[in-house]
C-alpha cells in the first residue's frame, strides 16, 4: 500500500531530472564554463555593433539593424567571425527575464567568416526586456562561445 503512494512521487523526481538534463544538453547556456557574455554596459547593440573575444581564439562581431531594435519587425542580423568559418550559424535570442519560446535565426556565408540574416523578436508584455543573442556555429549549441545582451523597449 505504501509502495503505491511512493510511485508517483518516484516517476515525477525522475521526470524533473530527465528534464534538467535535457535542457542542460539542449538549450544554449547549459554550459556557460566557456560562454563570453557582452552585456549591455559593455557594448550596448542598440547604439552600434558589438565585438567579444573568442576562448577558442578570433573574434565575433554582431550587428542587429535598425536601432534602436523594434520588435514584431525584421531584424537585419550581420556576423563577422574571425578564427572560425563555419558553413552557416544560428543566433538564439533567448529572453533573459522570462521565458519567450523558441526563436533561432538562421545566418547564412555570405564570404569566409561573414554571415546574414533575419530575425523576428516577438513582443513583450513589459516596459523593457533583457534579450541573450548567443552565436552557435551551425547550430551546435556545444561550439558557442559567445552571448550579446542587449534591451528593447515598448
Amino acid at each position: 500500500m505504501k509502495l503505491g503512494r511512493l510511485v508517483p512521487w518516484i516517476a515525477g523526481v525522475a521526470a524533473l531530472g530527465a528534464l534538467w538534463v535535457w535542457a542542460d544538453r539542449l538549450l544554449p547556456g547549459g554550459d556557460a564554463g566557456e560562454l563570453r557574455v557582452v552585456a549591455p554596459e559593455e557594448c550596448d547593440l542598440n547604439e552600434r555593433a558589438c565585438a567579444a573575444e573568442l576562448s577558442s581564439g578570433g573574434e565575433a562581431l554582431l550587428d542587429l539593424a535598425p536601432r534602436p531594435m523594434p520588435t514584431l519587425q525584421p531584424l537585419a542580423v550581420t556576423l563577422q567571425l574571425t578564427g572560425q568559418d563555419p558553413e552557416w550559424v544560428e543566433i538564439d535570442f533567448a529572453g533573459v527575464e522570462m521565458y519567450m519560446g523558441f526563436n533561432r535565426a538562421r545566418l547564412e556565408r555570405v564570404n569566409p567568416g561573414s554571415y546574414r540574416g533575419e530575425a523576428v523578436l516577438p513582443v513583450c508584455a513589459s516596459e523593457a526586456m533583457t534579450w541573450a543573442a548567443t552565436v552557435l556555429p551551425e547550430g551546435d549549441a556545444e561550439r558557442g562561445q559567445v552571448q550579446f545582451r542587449f534591451v528593447t523597449r515598448r
